[in-house]
């Protein structure tokens, strides 16, 4: 036990909790995980003018999301600061007043004072501060909170509201205290009906800037009070639903039309090109909708790494062309691919192609083929089922691609291909450079019998060897 406390001191003075926060909460018999020492420390950090305002934790089942939140809200905010009304809402079922007796007992019995009342849901403290325990069943239990004032709002399962009823309850998240910032703590999991909005405010900005959120990934192997049976459980579970809820995979869902993608593996961090490989650019132009650009670089292996991207919506092809001429400079291409598209004339004036060779990109039209061919290519190129690499890869500053790529879905009506009223604009562009790519391959070597027939076709031109198989 003293060896398990002295490693829990080690990890909060390592992570920089603040001390009267880690005494507080050990006075009080709670010993955070090293993963909650992290979420607490960026409870504190909302305190500051310029940190942030929404902190998330999530991903995978078990890892003890609930008891770090609801610990942050009772054992420190409503502690060291007098008169706060926060809200803590989670999803429940017929036994709502069960589910949340069981939370506070589990976290607060016989460590601190408290009245619960049971009849209004709302525990109370000592120094004012009280937290209003919310159930909902749907998300339309959620608007009898909306419009009352709370400094602090938590959320568990986050991902189970849509983004329109989120954003309205936000709306109550407001304060009269001047030493209190309003502020979100969210828990959730991979799926729901709110999975995209919570992977866009939380997990994306967490792969590469965050600003006014925070996210702390958790996963049920971080912690070791959790039952054998539900470890097993989650280990047991297969497909989609495995990636969800044991290994926390915000990049799955259902009709997920590249569902090869994974984030661990297809986004890497920067690293230098080396000179002697060779490099290749693909475009996808739009104007209303985004102009997508990526560069790519070819390995000795044929492996292909996303390098960089230009990413723009709503400027006309000169200014396009001219800020890909200005992210190129000092770099020479074995190819540009351009949309076909592109080559055709529409009216008098320039084609779209013309105006990108105007302004120093000289493109070759991508290969007039069925799409569902790229497509085919795309996805031989994520494929990581009998290889130790994907044959392709982006580094994590290619952030559309990342964004866009793993939210493309089937068509309805036609299944093999992709919906296209999706962000399609980078995979589209990359598409075209692998197509061009397969186009380009080296033809497969001769065997020695057709070596010595084509020689000896060579040597004696007059002969017919069209007999020889």
């Amino acid at each position: 036990m003293e060896i398990a406390l002295l490693n829990c001191l080690d990890t909060a003075k390592r992570l920089g909790v603040m001390r009267d926060q880690a005494e507080s909460f050990l006075r009080h018999g709670y010993t955070p995980l090293p993963w909650q020492w992290k979420f607490h420390t960026l409870a504190r950090e909302c305190d500051k003018p310029d940190g942030p305002v929404k902190v998330g934790v999530g991903g995978a089942r078990g890892p003890g999301k609930s008891h770090g939140v609801f610990a942050q809200v009772a054992l420190d905010d409503c502690q060291r600061v007098s008169g706060l009304k926060g809200l803590f809402l989670r999803q429940t079922g017929t036994a709502a007043r069960e589910s949340f007796g069981d939370l506070v007992i589990k976290v607060l019995f016989k460590r601190i004072q408290y009245n619960y009342n049971r009849a209004e849901s709302i525990l109370y403290f000592p120094n004012s501060s009280r937290i209003v325990l919310g159930g909902f069943h749907d998300e339309r239990d959620v608007d009898k909170y909306i419009g009352i004032e709370y400094d602090f709002i938590a959320i568990e399962e986050l991902n189970q509201l849509t983004f329109n009823r989120v954003e309205r309850l936000l709306g109550s998240m407001r304060t009269s205290k001047p030493n209190w910032r309003p502020r979100l703590y969210a828990s959730f999991n991979p799926g729901g009906v709110g999975h995209d909005f919570v992977k866009s405010l939380f997990v994306i900005p967490a792969r590469s800037v965050e600003t006014q959120t925070r996210f702390i990934p958790a996963r049920y192997s971080e912690n070791p009070w959790l039952n054998k049976e539900y470890i097993r459980y989650l280990e047991d579970l297969g497909g989609t639903l495995g990636r969800a809820w044991r290994d926390g995979d915000f990049d799955i869902f259902d009709g997920q039309y590249f569902g090869e993608w994974r984030n661990e593996t297809h986004v890497v961090e920067p690293y230098q090109i080396p000179d002697t490989w060779r490099k290749i650019r693909c475009i996808d132009h739009g104007r209303t909708a985004p102009t997508a650009c990526l560069w790519g670089a070819i390995d000795y292996d044929g492996r292909i790494h996303w390098y960089r991207e230009y990413y723009q919506a709503g400027v006309d092809a000169d200014i396009n062309a001219q800020k890909i001429t200005e992210l190129s400079e000092g770099e020479t291409y074995d190819f540009t691919v351009l949309d076909s598209a592109c080559f055709s004339h529409t009216g008098a004036g320039e084609t779209i192609a013309e105006i990108y060779v105007r302004n120093g990109v000289a493109a070759m039209p991508s290969p007039k083929k069925n799409r569902l061919a790229g497509w085919s290519l795309f996805h031989e190129y994520l494929r990581t089922d009998d290889r130790k690499y994907p044959r392709m890869v982006f580094f994590k500053t290619c952030y559309n691609a990342i964004r866009t790529i793993p939210t493309l879905i089937h068509d309805d009506r036609h299944p093999e291909d992709l919906d296209t009223s999706g962000d399609d604009h980078a995979a589209d562009a990359i598409s075209y450079g692998l197509q061009l790519l397969h186009e380009q391959e080296s033809p497969k070597p001769l065997s020695i019998v057709e070596q010595r027939i084509k020689h000896l076709q060579e040597q004696h031109e007059d002969l017919d060897f069209s007999y020889i198989r």
